[in-house]
């Protein structure tokens, strides 16, 4: 007896994201439009109050963002995923501006990996929407640079100081 198969091709296409078109909460409770972002370049950088390193990263951040900021904005994005951010959104903003004088974006505490991970960090693990990478995010203070038409064209390790050579030079090129 011949059994008949039946094979079912399911298309799907994912199509590429502008990162003009994503948007987030920020820690109070307000929205972060990437759009109002066009012609700067981003530098996102997860970040936990909590970290070993979170001292040196937050004052080194804000010098570069001091720095820059004519042409650069920097996103901080909050988030125990790496268990060494156990703050509350107002705990986590107290200590960034009261502590660490941040005056850039800070994005509400959230998750940046798994199933769980905020709209911008599945962006950034997923080539299919950002047209170059799969980049998982596995430790605090990463960093993404964003160039001015919104394509990611930096990736850096936590190691990585925010005043670095190599950070500067690709927040100074064209």
């Amino acid at each position: 007896m011949l059994k008949l198969l039946t094979v079912a091709i399911v298309a799907f296409s994912v199509t590429i994201v502008n990162i003009y078109s994503l948007s987030v909460t920020n820690i109070n409770g307000g929205t972060i439009r990437f759009n109002k972002f066009k012609n700067k370049k981003i530098l996102v950088v997860n970040t936990a109050t909590g970290n070993t390193q979170a001292n040196q990263q937050f004052t080194e951040l804000q010098q570069l963002y001091q720095q820059h900021k004519s042409n650069l904005v920097i996103i901080a994005f909050p988030s125990n995923s790496f268990g060494n951010e156990p703050g509350t959104n107002n705990q986590i903003k107290t200590i960034m501006h009261g502590t660490y004088g941040i005056t850039f974006p800070i994005a509400a505490k959230s998750w940046i990996t798994g199933d769980s991970a905020n709209i911008l960090y599945k962006w950034f693990a997923n080539k299919l929407q950002n047209d170059v990478m799969d980049a998982k995010t596995v430790k605090d203070f990463q960093k993404f640079l964003i160039d001015k038409s919104g394509n990611i064209i930096g990736r850096f390790d936590s190691s990585v100081s925010p005043l670095s050579s190599i950070i500067i030079n690709a927040i100074q090129q064209n």
